[in-house]
This record gives C-alpha cells, sequence and structure tokens, in this order.
C-alpha cells in the first residue's frame, strides 16, 4: 500500500475516532443537563407556597416586633435580618456549587480504553518487538515497578 493512501486511511480513522468521542461526550453532557433540569424543577414545585408563607409569617414579626419599637424599625430590623441570612446562605451555597464538578464518566472511560488501544496498536507496530516475535522470541511481558 502506497504511503500516501496509508496516511489518507490513517487520517480518515483519527477523524471519526475524535468524532465519536466528540458526540459521546455531547450525548453525556445532554444527560447530565437533563437530569440537573429535572431535579431543580422538582425542588422550586413548592417554592410559591413555601415563598407566601414566609412572608406572612415575616410580616407577623415584624408586626409583633412593632408593639416595642416604632413600626418603621420594627420592618427595618426584619429585612436587614433577611437581606443578611440571604446573603449568607446565597454565598455558602455558591461556594459549595462552585466546588461541584459534572464528571463525564463514560466519556472518561471511553478515553481510557481509548489511549490503551493506541497503547497496544504502538507496540504492535513497534520495529523492535515485530522483528524480536519474527525471530521466534517470546515478548517481554515482565512488569517493571519502581519502588518510589
Amino acid at each position: 500500500m502506497p504511503s500516501k493512501d496509508a496516511f489518507a486511511r490513517l487520517l480518515d480513522g483519527l477523524q471519526t475516532f475524535i468524532r465519536e468521542h466528540l458526540a459521546l461526550a455531547k450525548s453525556e453532557a445532554k444527560s447530565e443537563l437533563a437530569a440537573m433540569v429535572r431535579d431543580f424543577a422538582v425542588s422550586a414545585a413548592g417554592l410559591p407556597l413555601l415563598f407566601t408563607g414566609y412572608l406572612l409569617l415575616m410580616t407577623a414579626v415584624g408586626f409583633l416586633l412593632s408593639t416595642w419599637l416604632p413600626q418603621w424599625a420594627a420592618f427595618g430590623i426584619v429585612a436587614l435580618v433577611n437581606l443578611g441570612g440571604g446573603g449568607l446562605l446565597t454565598f455558602v451555597w455558591g461556594r459549595k456549587a462552585a466546588r461541584e464538578k459534572v464528571e463525564l464518566t463514560t466519556t472518561a472511560d471511553e478515553l481510557d480504553r481509548s489511549r490503551h488501544w493506541i497503547a497496544q496498536l504502538k507496540s504492535a507496530t513497534d520495529p523492535a518487538v515485530a522483528t524480536s516475535r519474527s525471530a521466534g522470541a517470546q515478548p517481554d511481558t515482565t512488569e517493571v515497578t519502581s519502588n518510589g
């Protein structure tokens, strides 16, 4: 086979290889996003009722405080406590969300398999290995381990 044809076949195979890996990553990312959207929608279903109850509770606390303080001060205290608590929760949850990473496990597994496959191809086309096999010698299968 001429080297030009072999190179063209190699490029075609590499393009197919990359295209399939990108398609797998895209598919896995879509399924992760769909799961996140579904979880968010389920979590948000009770928010209107929760929000209404919270507003009524804060109004009641404001009126309760207004028996000892002027009404503007009582509702101002309730507002400041809510702003501080909301800011703190947003900060804490935002940092937690920033630390969480989306893992594409299927894609990572496929890339590992591809890496091993390429290593096998490389060792199969290595001239030193090919000449030792053609001479009838068994390939060296001992593992080299390092104590470090």
